[in-house]
């Protein structure tokens, strides 16, 4: 971008900021604050989501995390104050606001029939406090609270927000990892920690894994699913917002401990688990909150998966009337997840008008996974047909290939967020400001995966069941003869230290200003922002061959694996071989084409610098809430990376300018390795509009109607020019001819962006449930997908085939979202303790792709047909019962997956159960058992042949049991 360029973006981004800045600034006529606060008659428990009204004006607030709430610029006179609070009775206060303004404090109780103010604990409390928040939100959200004790009904952000209306999880290793909104791919989401967004600690993903955040840590989380002109505009599912405690949020000294013991059955050992929360308001100025946890669990995986096509032909073009797996691998996993989070909160509030604040969370994510598996190369043999019954759905193959492999690495994920701010009220004026810092860093320090080859092994596969497809074999000795250690020798180990990082810096600064239009209050606000982010991929890997004549007899240990019976039990030993790797390293032999495909073709560092600011209405006229505006972000993103050319060319003599051959009269072949650096840089802007309309027409009715336009920009891998280009050449008719593939990334690759509606309608009936029903429609522009070429030349590279990312026409998602949430208190005599939650979620989407022949419609990756969810609770005396199911339909999550076919993951269904006594108002006993039903994962190629295995997971169910104290 040239300077010119730059300045013109500048310029503009500063005219349209001052004038915003002069027309909120303007003076008015003084008038004073009203504020206030909202908490428990008994146990001072602050309220978040009450909503607050000034009847006379129509004006309307709703409480902050600490139960306060303000109005700026009231007129003197006397109003009337109304509260409302899912769970309880509406109050009602007279204020009268002088010169000098005027200040409220509620204290609110449950219905007459709650005790121990019931209605802020427990599950009840959860519940209470997530549908108060709802209902008092300007946009179309959904919320998760914690009790008033600071408990949240699950072990971590991504389990627990998977109980929301319109969310499912992508799972890893039975554990859900990634958030999906209404659908869409999680890339196309955004998190965020207190409004500040989080980095990604993966290579080329923004998606973040929320599992690496304890629940221990939370306070709220809020899911957004219409943004407004101050929120940025990098969301098209939504953003998920996670808050933390603050010390204000309770009065006085407030102690929460959990001490945990988890149990897997696949693994058998007891994990320990603990977490403490302090805080504390020393005074009306000062408060601190800080939250530890830790968390090791030990657990396994069993998995079968299908590597390659299924095929009706061997290795010798004989074909049989039946499909079978080209390649069968069994894989064994032990895993073993440490979590270790931190939060620290400091409030300082110097006076009534400036409230400051320094937010700090700490995540450390350790994943050790050791994986020891077998591949049955089935394709490589030949059909022995007369001892085959492809009728009965078996086939036997002589010759085949085998391999063993361990892979042994650590995998840890690093996230800090650090933000400094503050809001400073000048009457009408009010200022928030804030600086934040956030690093993000994923590293696979020291892995060793080391392969063993067999060959020349009889074996075959029963491909009656295409779900579970398994070996068989003629003869017990040629089962043994595959289960001989032995016969598999020591062929490569590579080893891979790579580092990512991610680093933000972010700069903000709000001005909202409180006036009149008419008799109907109105607020006009500004604000501008500035994220500048590096990231960072720096990788090592090395390829080591020629490592000596071993075996995998020399370095066996027992597994336990009940999938198959082929590997026998017995697999390779991690501890041995990482042994034996770094005592011999410096005499084995490097092979450094290989070694730099998986190092300097995937390394990059880049940089993206987002310069925004917006200008944003709310007016409220009788009932109805309008929040409207306009804003503007500006995009400058600069990348370095390597090409690598890796390839096989024919020895050329230089005296005759012929071919070089060998004695046997075939060509000389050389390996030659180019590596060539490459940057690239541009820039672009968007205008991002959005209105949301909340309109209450009567009491405990609220409807909404939204409309936003939002961007996500592509993914760093896919838009950073980093490649892979080998090539081979050989001699044809006295001719040298070349084929040359690769996978390459797209800078030329535009931002997808998307027109979002929303619209819904919300009953809160007897003030203590929710009925709602909402519809949404997403129109996506420049959906990103990876197309496979041929025969096509880029940037002067002719390629036979090459994989590169591109942008599509475009995508449409529309669903519905049905909801309904109550404590059935309404019941008799111990069924008043029923609690219920449902949610169903129904989504239809579309995308036009071209796949290199033709022109196709697919549902959008990652999308879910249909997600639903039922919560069943009791509560009644110190007895807390909880049932959970949560479904998750089928969904494409790979487009022409190995060219067999579309890979789709298959549908899910998980049940959860829970169990508490409280001992006493301090001590809580409980029970936890998650998966219970043993729901496995499923994975299939998908044709129009049907379906058929691509892989196949199971975990078996964990045990929690523990016991909470707070005081």
């Amino acid at each position: 971008m040239s300077f010119e360029t730059q300045r013109k973006h500048v310029r503009r981004t500063a005219m349209v900021s001052v004038s915003a800045l002069a027309m909120i600034t303007a003076t008015s006529a003084f008038a004073a604050d009203v504020t206030g606060k909202v908490k428990t008659q008994n146990s001072a428990v602050s309220l978040e989501g009450a909503v607050i009204k000034i009847e006379e004006l129509n004006r309307r607030a709703s409480t902050g995390s600490d139960g306060t709430f303000r109005f700026s610029n009231v007129p003197a006179g006397e109003y009337t104050i109304i509260v409302s609070y899912i769970g309880t009775e509406p109050m009602m206060k007279k204020v009268t606001v002088s010169e000098e303004g005027g200040r409220l404090e509620f204290t609110i109780a449950g219905k007459k029939d709650d005790i121990e103010e019931i209605f802020v604990l427990g599950q009840r409390g959860s519940l209470n406090s997530s549908i108060s928040k709802q209902r008092a939100s300007d946009n179309v959200a959904n919320y998760l609270s914690a009790d008033a004790a600071g408990n949240f009904p699950d072990q971590n952000v991504t389990e627990a927000v998977r109980r929301i209306v319109g969310l499912s999880v992508e799972s890893d290793q039975g554990e859900g990892r990634y958030v999906i909104i209404r659908g869409l791919d999680p890339n196309l989401s955004s998190s965020s920690v207190g409004g500040v967004r989080l980095p990604s600690p993966e290579g080329g993903d923004r998606k973040v894994a929320l599992d690496v955040i304890p629940s221990e840590l939370l306070e709220t989380v809020e899911v957004t699913k219409s943004l407004t002109p101050e929120m940025d505009g990098d969301a098209i599912g939504g953003n998920v917002d996670i808050k933390t405690l603050s010390g204000f949020d309770k009065d006085g000294l407030f102690v929460k401990a959990k001490v945990e013991g988890s149990y897997n059955r696949q693994q058998d050992e007891i994990n320990p688990k603990f977490g403490l929360t302090v805080a504390n308001a020393f005074n009306e100025r000062f408060a601190i909150a800080g939250s530890f946890s830790f968390y090791n669990r030990k657990f396994g995986t069993d998995n079968l998966e299908i590597d390659g096509d299924w095929l009706n032909e061997d290795d010798e073009d004989q074909e049989i009337d039946a499909l079978y797996p080209e390649e069968l691998e069994f894989r064994d996993y032990v895993v073993e997840r440490r979590r270790i989070g931190a939060a620290l909160n400091l409030d300082f509030r110097p006076n009534e008008d400036h409230d400051l604040y320094i937010r700090g969370l700490y995540s450390d994510f350790k994943d050790t996974e050791h994986r020891s598996r077998m591949e049955l190369k089935l394709s490589d043999g030949e059909f022995d047909l007369d001892a085959s019954d492809v009728g009965a759905g078996y086939v036997y193959l002589d010759g085949i290939e085998a391999d063993r492999d361990m892979k042994d690495r650590i995998e840890t994920q690093k996230i800090l967020s650090v933000v400094a701010g503050g809001e400073s009220r000048f009457d009408e004026l009010t200022a928030t400001y804030s600086i934040a810092y956030s690093k993000a860093e994923e590293a696979e320090p020291d892995r060793v995966d080391t392969d063993f080859k067999g060959e020349d092994f009889n074996g075959g596969v029963s491909f009656l069941d295409r779900m579970m497809p398994g070996s068989v074999f003629k003869s017990q000795a040629d089962l043994d003869g595959i289960r001989d250690l032995s016969a598999y020798e020591l062929d490569t180990i590579e080893y891979t230290d790579n580092i990512t990082t991610d680093k933000q810096l972010a700069f903000k600064l709000d001005l909202a200003y409180d006036t009149y239009w008419g008799d109907n209050p109105v607020q006009l606000k500004w604000g501008a922002k500035a994220r500048l982010r590096e990231k960072m991929l720096d990788a090592n890997f090395l390829v080591y061959e020629d490592l000596g004549d071993f075996s995998l007899a020399d370095f066996s240990t027992t597994i336990d694996y009940p999938l198959d019976f082929a590997m026998g039990n017995v697999g390779p030993d991690n501890g041995a071989l990482r042994d034996f790797f770094f005592a011999n390293r410096s005499a084995f032999e490097l092979n450094a084409i290989d070694s730099a495909l998986g190092d300097e073709a995937i390394e990059y560092d880049a940089s993206e610098d987002i310069y925004a600011t917006y200008m944003q209405g709310r007016v409220d006229i009788g009932g109805l809430r309008i929040v409207g505006g306009l804003r503007y972000e500006y995009t400058d993103f600069k990348t370095n990376s390597n090409f690598v050319f890796a390839g096989e060319e024919v020895v050329i003599d230089p005296d005759t300018g012929t071919p070089v051959l060998d004695e046997d009269g075939d060509p000389e072949t050389e390996d030659v390795l180019n590596v060539s650096p490459v940057s690239r840089k541009r820039d672009y802007d968007y205008f991002l509009p959005s209105v949301n309309l909340r309109w209450e027409p009567r009491e405990n009715l609220v409807t909404r109607l939204a409309y936003f336009r939002s961007v996500v920009r592509p993914n760093i891998s896919k838009v950073v020019p980093t490649g892979v280009i080998e090539y081979e050449e050989e001699l044809e008719d006295g001719e040298v001819e070349r084929t040359t593939e690769g996978e390459i990334g797209n800078p030329g690759l535009v931002p997808m962006w998307a027109n979002n509606l929303d619209a819904s309608i919300e009953w809160y009936p007897n003030n203590d449930a929710v009925l709602s029903v909402g519809v949404f429609y997403k129109d996506i522009h420049n959906f990103i997908v990876d197309r496979t070429l041929e025969e096509v030349t880029i940037n002067g590279v002719y390629f036979d085939e090459v994989v590169r990312p591109y942008n599509g026409d475009k995508g449409t998602i529309k669903g519905v979202e049905l909801n309904y949430q109550q404590a059935l208190t309404f019941l008799p005599g111990l069924l008043d303790g029923l609690i219920v939650g449902l949610n169903y979620t129904y989504v239809d989407s579309e995308a036009e792709i071209f796949d290199g022949e033709e022109t196709r419609v697919i549902p959008m990756p990652k999308t879910s047909k249909n997600i639903a969810n039922i919560v069943l609770g009791y509560e009644k005396g110190p007895i807390s019962l909880r049932a959970a199911m949560t479904y998750r339909d089928e969904y494409l999550d790979e487009l022409n997956a190995g060219g067999f076919g579309d890979r789709y993951v298959l549908d899910h269904t998980q049940w959860d159960f829970s169990a508490s006594y409280a001992i006493n108002d301090n001590i809580k006993i409980y029970g936890e058992v998650s998966n219970a039903n043993d729901e496995p994962f499923r994975a299939v190629y998908r044709n129009e042949g049907g379906d058929f295995l691509m892989q196949h997971e199971q975990y078996d169910w964990t045990a929690n049991m523990g016991v909470k104290v707070k005081f």
